[in-house]
């Protein structure tokens, strides 16, 4: 039997400045630390503010500091992606919103993973162990000073390994 390809992931926030850049290099340095090779991630933005642009300065240097490697390019997303991405992980309800509603609600998946995982659109912090009912968003820090870029990477770091554990689950599960 061949081996499906791998998990694709599409992290998604307004301006793919701050958040999904960050989101994006965490993914791949836990990946890359657990040796996991059955997941690709990229990143994307729902408005075009930022597009071909480098990552936020705040949030490159707090990426830095704590040893990721964020260099992003910045980018739209498209429309092929919804097709594409086997996950598409957003970072706020405000981006699930304007997905659905770029996507026309429907689920354009034509990978073997949508059988295992029913719904595309996910927020970041459904993988957040410290995560109460309100919880859902991680705010944007774009605007505001370097504190702001310390607690979001802190919650993307509470986040993403539980991510990368469940993406390899579904790697695992027989389709």
């Amino acid at each position: 039997m061949p081996t499906p390809s791998p998990i694709s992931v599409l992290f998604v926030c307004l301006g793919n400045h701050c958040r999904s850049p960050a989101a994006l290099a965490v993914a791949n340095s836990v990946a890359k630390q657990r040796g996991v090779t059955s997941m690709s991630f990229d990143a994307a933005g729902t408005a075009s503010h930022h597009r071909g642009d480098r990552p936020h300065p705040l949030s490159a240097a707090e990426g830095r500091r704590r040893g990721y490697e964020v260099n992003h390019v910045g980018r739209l997303i498209h429309p092929d992606d919804f097709a594409r991405f086997d996950l598409i992980v957003a970072m706020d309800r405000s981006n699930v919103d304007d997905l659905r509603r770029l996507a026309g609600f429907d689920d354009q998946r034509t990978g073997v993973y949508r059988c295992v995982e029913p719904d595309q659109l996910q927020l970041l912090r459904r993988w957040d162990p410290h995560a109460m009912p309100g919880d859902e968003d991680l705010p944007d820090p774009w605007g505001k000073g370097a504190d702001a870029y310390r607690t979001m990477y802190d919650v993307i770091e509470r986040c993403v390994p539980a991510l990368v554990e469940h993406l390899a689950w579904l790697a695992s599960e027989p389709v």
